[in-house]
């Protein structure tokens, strides 16, 4: 067929079939095998992804099975993503052939008896109404690999592995689409044994120059004279997939920190995390008294210049102490999920969306989250804005137009819970695992970096002991 249509229809065609065929189509011809895997094709195809709005994006949806003692990932549907009938369609079947196994007198089967099997069992023991995905990594035992999050198909994990001697990271770029993985180089970076490293991460994508990169902030925290603890300047690092290269670029000097346990969400172009002032902290004092100065506020990073920048919260919540928030994305607008337990001891999420990207002005409260007492965290929403929650260790299916709550029936550790949305793509497909890398060139040129950054860390640290 190659012989009779130009190459521009050719490209044309296949720029618009699935990402599972074109893996198949790889082996049709060699001149298709470079073309499928040529940057151009893999640009134009993921352009098309991008534009498509019939086809609404899938939801990736993992979770560590507590009975299977698997971590699963899985394709959902992005508008239902457990449907009502999903035991029931498999019960049908269940009865069916029970009648035709059974004696010639058969008695009626427990239909009770068998649904309730079928949900201790739990939802991803039926395999219809989700796409297992192969999950190429084993981890330790009763753990799960740490997922920064995902753009274009991409999901970035973290491999933290500290050991009696250092701290570093193995990140890792994973397209379940073409099942492919490849490990990034690691930062490499020593820090000083009397320092407590907090690290935060985020990932996202730059269509003006074709990138993604992987953003890591690193706090070090210390004890000072006086029993107080002190922190110094955060480390900044970024590595890009097109230069394949680590870099550190200077602390922002924001008077905000990234809240710990932060999740970082990726929209409109910038990584977002949970952020507030701090305060330096006496642990030998009984001075409860307010600080002034404390806010809660989004701290963020733009993935196109490599800047940092600061977003206001809704006024109502900029300055309450310890509140359990969470960032999402809902509708494709950052959304804010602070918990109203402070509001008149109501125990529940308000969902608040910044209507105009960057204007605090636009934060508005679209719905609550109400469940009753034992509401743990916010996984994420569906294409509906329908919202999935933890209580009491378990995971349930809330809708706000009804105010009634679904249980999947999901056996996970709440930990283990992540939901965004996902879509098929060629993105890697042309990469070849460790030629990022380059790791002894990149290594000798952070090596000048690692040995500044810790002789800075020291004199910080010195210079705030001898104050």
């Amino acid at each position: 067929m190659s012989d009779y249509l130009p190459d521009v229809v050719i490209f044309e065609i296949l720029s618009r079939l699935p990402v599972k065929s074109l893996i198949r189509f790889r082996s049709v011809f060699k001149t298709w095998f470079s073309l499928i895997t040529s940057h151009d094709f893999i640009a134009m195809h993921l352009n098309r992804t991008l534009s498509n709005t019939k086809d609404p994006p899938y939801l990736l949806f993992r979770h560590y099975d507590e009975k299977m003692e698997k971590e699963h990932f899985a394709l959902l549907s992005s508008d239902d993503p457990f449907p009502r009938n999903h035991f029931s369609k498999h019960l049908h079947c269940k009865l069916n052939l029970s009648v035709s196994n059974s004696d010639p007198n058969p008695g009626p089967p427990n239909r009770l008896v068998l649904k309730k099997q079928m949900k201790e069992r739990g939802f991803f023991a039926y395999p219809s109404d989700f796409v297992e995905l192969h999950f190429p990594f084993k981890y330790l035992e009763k753990e799960f690999i740490y997922i920064v999050g995902s753009s274009n198909g991409i999901v970035c994990l973290l491999d933290a592995t500290p050991s009696n001697t250092d701290y570093d990271i193995v990140p890792i770029l994973w397209n379940p689409s073409i099942r492919k993985a490849i490990y990034l180089p690691r930062p490499a970076v020593k820090f000083p044994f009397s320092y407590l490293p907090m690290e935060h991460d985020g990932f996202g994508y730059d269509p003006i120059t074709d990138d993604y990169k992987l953003v890591r902030i690193v706090y070090l925290y210390g004890w000072g004279n006086q029993h107080t603890r002190e922190k110094i300047s955060p480390l900044v690092q970024i590595f890009s997939l097109r230069t394949g290269v680590w870099r550190t670029i200077p602390d922002p000097g924001s008077q905000f920190h990234i809240v710990h346990q932060s999740d970082s969400v990726f929209v409109n172009g910038s990584v977002h995390w949970l952020a507030e002032t701090e305060k330096n902290i006496r642990f030998d004092s009984d001075d409860d008294d307010d600080d002034d100065t404390f806010r809660n506020g989004i701290f963020t990073f733009d993935i196109g210049d490599d800047t940092f920048h600061e977003m206001a919260v809704p006024k109502c919540v900029e300055l309450v102490y310890d509140l359990n928030m969470n960032l999402a994305v809902l509708g494709g607008s950052l959304a804010l999920i602070p918990w109203n337990r402070w509001n008149l001891g109501v125990e529940q999420y308000s969902v608040w969306v910044m209507k105009e990207y960057g204007v605090a002005e636009s934060w508005t409260k679209i719905f609550d989250i109400d469940v009753g007492e034992g509401l743990g965290r916010v996984v994420g929403f569906t294409n509906n804005g329908e919202a999935l929650v933890t209580k009491d260790g378990k995971l349930l299916f809330y809708n706000p137009s009804s105010r009634r709550t679904l249980n999947p029936h999901i056996h996970a550790q709440p930990a283990s819970l992540y939901l965004d949305t996902y879509m098929d793509s060629l993105v890697l497909l042309n990469v070849e695992d460790g030629a990022l890398g380059r790791l002894g060139s990149v290594l000798r040129k952070q090596e000048k970096e690692i040995t500044c950054y810790e002789l800075t860390c020291f004199c910080e640290a010195y210079m705030q002991r001898s104050q």
